[in-house]
């Protein structure tokens, strides 16, 4: 890192904050590594202490940094978690679709039947039986069959084994845990479960154009379920 010059100084918080980004990728320091001490580098970056604190506090709420009283500043570990959050908040305030969401949580899951193809094991498929095969039950609800449908999804997700993938969906296909549906007729019910099941055999097969043609008649078939579907934030 360098000194930022004066002429700089009307985006001062901005350009501590890139600095520090910068500094954190040319240094190469990983998860749990620290960055030197606060008055290291109020030295380096010749700012203020007041700006210095502000750049680190935005970072660690950002979740970039964990700042540990009388221990030190750290990088944490690759978590979007807040980021993401902080998008999904915007998109609500501005009174998004919710069938727009519905056509990403789509191109998503449909990504993410290659990757499984390729990086999945025979764990991830028996995974995803047991919850299709509980799901196959007459006696249970609509909301027990939602759960156990986001549950299914969030084991699709999984099964990817591609950590920056899997932060990125959750968020999309949580949100749908909390969306109301309308109550399911028992042959709505039939169609998940086959469904379900279909996708994993497709997977088994390593037939991935089928997977993803029966994922996607799957999860745009489920559109009509969700109460309100372009109202409902």
């Amino acid at each position: 890192m360098k000194p930022i010059e004066k002429t700089e100084r009307f985006t001062l918080k901005k350009m501590v904050i890139e600095h520090l980004k910068h500094y954190i990728i040319e240094h190469e320091i990983g998860p749990g590594e620290k960055l030197p001490p606060e008055r290291e580098l109020i030295k380096i970056l010749n700012v203020s202490r007041s700006v210095i604190r502000e750049a680190l506090s935005y970072l660690e709420n950002t979740g970039v940094l964990s700042i540990r009283q009388g221990q030190g500043i750290f990088v944490k570990s690759h978590d979007l978690t807040p980021l993401l959050e902080q998008m999904m908040f915007l998109w609500k305030i501005e009174n998004k679709k919710i069938s727009e969401l519905l056509d990403l949580r789509l191109l998503f899951e449909l990504t993410a039947i290659g990757e499984i193809i390729r990086n999945g094991n025979e764990e991830d498929l028996i995974d995803l039986e047991k919850i299709a095969t509980k799901m196959d039950d007459p006696n249970q609800d609509t909301e027990w069959i939602q759960n156990a449908d986001i549950d299914f999804h969030r084991a699709l997700i999984k099964a990817t084994h591609n950590e920056l993938f899997i932060q990125v969906t959750h968020l999309i296909v949580e949100y749908f845990s909390k969306v109301p549906h309308h109550q399911m007729t028992s042959s709505n019910i039939e169609k998940t479960v086959n469904e379900h099941k279909d996708i994993v055999k497709a997977l088994r097969e390593k037939d991935e154009k089928k997977a993803r043609e029966i994922l996607s008649e799957h999860l745009n078939w489920s559109k009509q379920n969700v109460i309100n579907v372009d109202d409902h934030i």
